[in-house]
């Protein structure tokens, strides 16, 4: 165990360990990388953080500033399993035309949202048999979009009671089939919003 660590040395680590694309790291991490004992580690930790080379995302978890995450790869570790569902899917693939302002994510366990630095993620409960049709996309799990229209609408319902307007959705791109079969797993109400407000719609 090492008793001494300058704090150019911990420069030097965090530039290595970014090099090695180890972008989100842990006290535990930090700790056995520097070979100090928790107390040193933690409290040199405390000093980075205060500097601004480690930012604070959660409970002794910290982004690295020479090779910061995306607020998706946070999401991936926090809520996980989880994947980018929702307005947040839905804009990304052109559906909706209005940015979110926070990272909307499902995940099958019940976890608070979080607000780090890097900005907010919501995170909606799914049960397990609606966890499924996403895509990975470099370790990161994306909503096909099909699935992320139903989870929108049927997060939708559950929270206002009501169905969603979809006035202002670009439907065009999706696909009828896929979206009829996914459908089928979802409660009766979402398969009659589908059928009801995309019967018309022009979907191959």
């Amino acid at each position: 165990m090492k008793k001494y660590f300058t704090f150019s040395s911990w420069l030097d680590l965090l530039q290595k360990l970014g090099q090695e694309k180890q972008k989100i790291l842990s006290a535990g991490t930090l700790e056995r990388a520097s070979g100090l004992g928790r107390a040193a580690a933690l409290k040199a930790i405390q000093r980075l953080s205060r500097r601004g080379y480690l930012i604070k995302l959660y409970k002794q978890t910290y982004a690295n500033r020479f090779s910061p995450p995306a607020l998706e790869e946070v999401a991936m570790l926090y809520g996980k399993p989880c994947y980018i569902s929702f307005e947040s899917a839905l804009e990304d693939q052109g559906i909706m035309s209005q940015a979110p302002l926070v990272l909307t994510c499902a995940t099958t366990r019940k976890i608070k949202n979080l607000n780090t630095p890097l900005g907010e993620i919501v995170f909606h409960h799914l049960q397990p048999r609606l966890f499924n049709n996403f895509i990975n996309d470099r370790g990161v799990l994306r909503a096909t979009p099909e699935k992320a229209l139903l989870d929108y609408l049927y997060i939708e319902l559950n929270n206002k009671q009501e169905a969603p307007a979809l006035d202002e959705f670009n439907l065009a791109g999706l696909n009828k089939k896929k979206l009829k079969k996914i459908a089928g797993l979802f409660p009766g109400s979402v398969r009659q919003i589908i059928k009801a407000r995309l019967a018309a719609a022009k979907i191959k």
